[in-house]
């Protein structure tokens, strides 16, 4: 166990922790280097939750004309053919090297599509992080359990033997239960920095709970048996 929680920590220590769909802004497509950041920055700029007047007129953004307003003084979007893509892991099947989901797909901010695709270069070692991550906090919480109850435990017993300091042998069990009660305790604070690490990796993700892919992928163009093929690029910490 101790290995599989060291290997856990080790892994998030290097992995991207920036989990909403602007990160990994450099992705290969093929043989071609795209760079997202241009995307994002627009991205943020049209989002009506997210934005602000900016000085252009005081209007309401949750108001359909208001947010039609907005469009019209938007810079030209940069990579139209990229959407945000989101679907949760229970909408994934794995189909040889690409994954076909069941997504809602954003080609801009408040335009929605529900559709089935196949994704090429899915987000293989990030979903592998989230599920080791996910066991890894059912486990140290499990193993926490055992030894809050156990420091509760010794507490007691330090209490006890307080109360009759004439017992035999009273020193020497005192010393040893106290021992016993700091070794608990170092584990517990131990466990503690562990579970708030990987804690922490998965307040990052949409849903701590269940893995949800929220990225940015390229439409193709190209279709298998009617079904549209999108593309997520490649990049270290999301597909390898």
């Amino acid at each position: 166990m101790r290995t599989l929680f060291c290997f856990i920590v080790a892994f998030l220590l290097a992995a991207d922790v920036n989990a909403d769909p602007s990160r990994y802004p450099s992705r290969l497509v093929g043989a071609a280097n795209v760079e997202l950041q241009p995307l994002f920055a627009w991205w943020t700029f049209a989002s009506p939750a997210t934005n602000q007047p900016r000085n252009l007129t005081e209007m309401d953004t949750n108001n359909l004309a208001a947010v039609s307003n907005l469009w019209l003084l938007l810079p030209p979007r940069p990579l139209l053919d990229w959407s945000d893509i989101k679907v949760g892991e229970d909408k994934i099947t794995v189909v040889g090297s690409m994954w076909k989901i069941d997504a809602t797909i954003e080609p801009a901010p408040m335009m929605f599509s529900r559709q089935i695709i196949y994704l090429r270069n899915p987000p293989v070692k990030e979903i592998q992080g989230f599920k080791l991550a996910r066991a890894a906090v059912a486990e140290l919480q499990s193993a926490q359990g055992g030894d809050v109850a156990a420091e509760l435990l010794w507490e007691s017993n330090i209490q006890a033997e307080a109360a009759a300091p004439q017992a035999p042998n009273f020193q020497q069990d005192m010393v040893t239960t106290v021992g016993n009660l700091n070794e608990v305790h170092d584990r517990t604070q131990t466990r503690d920095r562990k579970l708030t690490k990987v804690k922490n990796y998965l307040a990052t993700f949409p849903n701590p709970q269940v893995y949800w892919l929220d990225h940015f992928a390229l439409r193709t163009g190209e279709a298998i048996d009617g079904i549209e093929v999108y593309d997520l690029g490649t990049a270290p910490g999301l597909t390898y």
